[in-house]
């Protein structure tokens, strides 16, 4: 039976079967005689009984598609039953079918998993193996229990200890398939307890998502005496831990009686170091020992082999002692003159960082890796990696120049997403467009549909789709309207949630006004809506109306307003504080603030509705940050990454700072642990890691330069604006300037724009706008403007007795055309 597991192993290995599959294989459904016919085969299953489909259903009936053609390399049948069709007993009766998906062993009930533990394709293999190696693999919530099957296993068989931090996680699935194989040769172990993980691993245990341990018990006669450990050190992937247990087979120091040029052992074959120590009759004893002690430190990372030193050839010094020959298995062998254990440990440690590329026999791969290295960037070098992940693209209409146009008029709400196969980018965004579609299906008024640029040019160019990938969403009676959000799954999702929605939603009594300002009119885009606006408005106000109407449809897919109109009431005029025409506003969990429009005019609503969503405070994310980065202020950003008292005060203190009405910056804050890149930032920015809380003041544009907030000092508001009134009379140093970055091609046979400018000099060369003299006329003023609004900002603190209420802020305005040029410039830049 192992034997045979072993085979299918391998089989396995060679063509991939352990990754997701390419979701080719339909999920089968079976009727009620079928479904009988799988129990009564005696073979393990997994049924799950479908009876309504909904976006979630259609999520995991997607997973569970993938995940069959792996299961079903393990004998595992895998099939779906639509209730509404085939009644089965028991289970389609059951209210809480859709909720559960059932494993069997022949007509036995091992376990059912509640749908949302099966989450992807990892976690369902990992689960179902899980309970089917019930007897292969124990899993201990103590060291004890630890202890105790090491101790029943000395000098029967070896144990293999693994930590992960969550069921169905893909280090989990790793080592339930090779639990799989070698179930019955090692008794596997499996623990998700941290109290565990610290009794074996001493240093930052906590930081630690997986980890395996190889316990040599069969080799310990003494019930006294411990087992010794290997500690696993490399990432946790099925084919990984394969070859160290196929390390592990091999004897631990190999004894040959040929020359070292000679010598063909497993750890050659996986591409590792080997050490040759020579030796000769008289220290035989001696040698042996040391190559064991080399041996059991280098385990699972170099090979350890003993040779006559009458073997070597007469070329070498009669000084050597060691000989090496580095990963790869091919290079040439370097004989050394070493006299520590220590040193060869350090010797191989040292090499491991810098393993040399080895020339492999098939220049077909050889080229394949070669070009690996030079992608144009760190997406189109994801999409090389992944190129054997095939979308399943198949709930996206592809459309042609044909039914283009036609589709537009057979659904209400069509979304085409316009991309090219070639482009890294697009390729990356298609696979969130699959599963925003896939979480859509249900949706009988909706459409995801696609355009291949690199096919139906034309049809792009018509539709303006000229920078992609782009997305444009088309609704009957509506102007087409384009995505401009991140392009990620769960932006473009509620992009168009909330672009379904008839914009502004006609509100009739004072209780509808409450009720959708609370968010309780529209229950299911609750989570996708972040803030609440709504206009009141008499009925003789048509210019404001028409104007609020405007902005409304302008907000699609961002916002959704609602408009009263009604006589002047004076329960919402005392409620809110303001009288028509005005707006309210109101965010999750907090007051409502009401604004009167002294000009009703569309740009100035769309403007006060989109300050309105920004934060006066806020925490800074990659998904957040365009918002927050479009109107060109500095920021200024403080760093943490904890929640301690001088934390927590020193946020309190940032945020009254918020409240002075100051236009000048855009204070935030970073949270290191959720925001991980936070600290590659924060180096960026000073050269070195501070102590945070660490205070930080830049422009994001080339040239400019950081100040960071001296560390000797409290973060109040009155240090801070002392602070930033020096900054801006020139008084502190700054930390670091930012290095303007130049994206060049990573090899001149990628510079196409110089290829050009060989032929017709001139015709491609890249241009920047000449914005010197606009930043020279602008210097003066924006350093009065600064200096200015902080020394008044100072003044308000000094003599008020507690902090303004907080205020709309004052940028109600349209941009200037100025504002644009300099929005321009910095883009341009980045």
């Amino acid at each position: 039976m192992a034997q045979r597991h072993y085979h299918l192993y391998l089989i396995l290995l060679c063509t991939g079967q352990f990754s997701v599959v390419d979701g080719t294989k339909l999920l089968p459904s079976v009727n009620q005689q079928h479904f009988v016919n799988i129990l009564q085969s005696g073979k393990p299953s997994l049924i799950y009984f479908k009876r309504i489909t909904n976006p979630s259903v259609s999520l995991f009936l997607q997973q569970l598609e993938l995940s069959s053609e792996s299961l079903e390399e393990y004998g595992i049948t895998v099939a779906q039953v639509d209730c509404t069709i085939e009644n089965v007993p028991k289970y389609c009766e059951n209210n809480l079918v859709l909720k559960e998906a059932y494993l069997f062993r022949g007509n036995i009930l091992l376990r059912s998993f509640a749908v949302d533990t099966l989450f992807d394709v990892d976690a369902i293999v990992a689960n179902v193996l899980f309970v089917l190696l019930f007897n292969e693999i124990k899993y201990v919530s103590s060291s004890v229990e630890l202890h105790d099957i090491e101790n029943e296993m000395k000098g029967r068989g070896d144990v293999i200890i693994t930590f992960v931090r969550a069921i169905g996680v893909p280090e989990h699935r790793a080592i339930m398939e090779t639990a799989f194989v070698y179930g019955a040769k090692y008794q596997f172990v499996l623990t998700t307890e941290q109290s565990v993980l610290e009794d074996l691993e001493s240093e930052d245990s906590d930081k630690l998502s997986a980890r395996l341990w190889f316990c040599h018990c069969k080799m310990v006669l003494g019930r006294t005496q411990p087992c010794k450990r290997s500690l696993f050190e490399q990432p946790l992937t099925t084919v990984n831990i394969h070859s160290y247990l196929k390390v592990l087979e091999a004897p631990l120091v190999m004894e040959l009686s040929v020359g070292p040029e000679d010598v063909s052992t497993v750890h050659m074959q996986l591409k590792m170091p080997v050490v040759f120590l020579f030796t000769q009759r008289e220290t035989y004893e001696q040698d042996r020992q040391t190559a064991e002690s080399v041996a059991w430190q280098l385990l699972g990372k170099a090979g350890v082999v003993l040779v006559p030193r009458a073997q070597l050839q007469s070329r070498v010094a009669n000084d050597v002692t060691v000989g090496l020959r580095p990963a790869g298995g091919e290079s040439t062998i370097s004989y050394l003159v070493i006299t520590s254990v220590e040193e060869i440990i350090d010797l191989i440690k040292s090499e491991g960082k810098d393993v040399p590329t080895t020339q492999n026999d098939n220049e077909e791969e050889s080229e394949e890796l070669d070009f690996r290295g030079v992608q144009d960037d760190e997406v189109a070098e994801t999409i090389y990696q992944n190129t054997w992940r095939e979308l399943d693209v198949d709930l996206i209409l592809a459309l042609t120049d044909k039914s283009f146009p036609r589709s537009l008029l057979e659904t209400s709400h069509v979304v085409v997403l316009f991309y090219t196969a070639w482009d890294a980018v697009s390729m990356v965004f298609l696979k969130s467009y699959v599963e925003v579609s896939t979480r859509l299906a249900d949706l009988k008024d909706l459409l995801m549909a696609r355009v291949n640029c690199g096919d139906w040019p034309e049809v792009c160019s018509t539709e303006n789709a000229t920078q992609l990938p782009a997305v444009k969403l088309y609704s009957l009676g509506k102007y087409p309207l384009f995505y401009t959000g991140m392009l990620g799954a769960q932006s473009l999702l509620e992009f168009i949630l909330l672009s379904r929605i008839v914009n502004p939603v006609q509100l009739t009594t004072t209780e509808d006004v409450e009720a959708f300002l609370n968010g309780e009119s529209q229950d299911d885009l609750k989570p996708y809506q972040h803030l609440s606006v709504v206009g009141l408005f008499n009925p003789e106000m048509e210019k404001e109306i028409d104007a609020f109407t405007e902005a409304a449809n302008t907000l699609r897919g961002t916002v959704i307003p609602g408009s009263y109109v009604g006589n002047d009431n004076p329960y919402l005029s005392q409620q809110f504080g303001v009288a028509p025409p005005a707006l309210v506003f109101a965010r999750q969990e907090k007051s409502h603030l009401g604004v009167q429009l002294e000009e009703s005019n569309t740009d100035v609503i769309v403007s006060a509705i989109r300050s309105s969503m920004l934060e006066t405070f806020p925490e800074l994310t990659v998904e957040n940050l365009p918002f927050y980065f479009q109107p060109l202020k500095p920021l200024l950003i403080l760093f943490i990454d904890n929640d301690d008292g001088i934390t927590m005060k020193t946020k309190e203190e940032l945020a009254e700072f918020t409240k002075l009405s100051m236009q000048i910056y855009i204070t935030c804050w970073i949270d290191l642990r959720k925001t991980q890149v936070g600290k590659e930032i924060l180096q960026i920015y000073l050269n070195y890691l501070p102590q945070l809380p660490a205070l930080i003041l830049v422009k994001l544009s080339s040239g400019s330069p950081v100040f960071a907030f001296p560390e000797d000092q409290v973060i109040s508001r009155v240090n801070v604006l002392s602070w930033l009134k020096k900054v801006q009379l020139g008084l502190e140093q700054p930390n670091n300037v930012l290095q303007d970055k130049k994206w060049t091609p990573p090899q001149a046979a990628y510079d196409f724009l110089a290829m050009m400018d060989a032929v017709r000099p001139g015709f491609a060369k890249q241009r920047t706008p000449d914005s010197a003299k606009w930043d020279d006329a602008n210097e003066g003023e924006g350093e009065a403007e600064v200096t200015s609004g902080v020394d008044e900002a100072k003044d308000r603190i000094e003599s008020a007795a507690e902090p303004e209420r907080e205020t709309l802020p004052e940028t109600l305005n349209r941009p200037t055309v100025q504002d644009n040029k300099m929005q321009q410039k910095v883009h341009s830049e980045l």
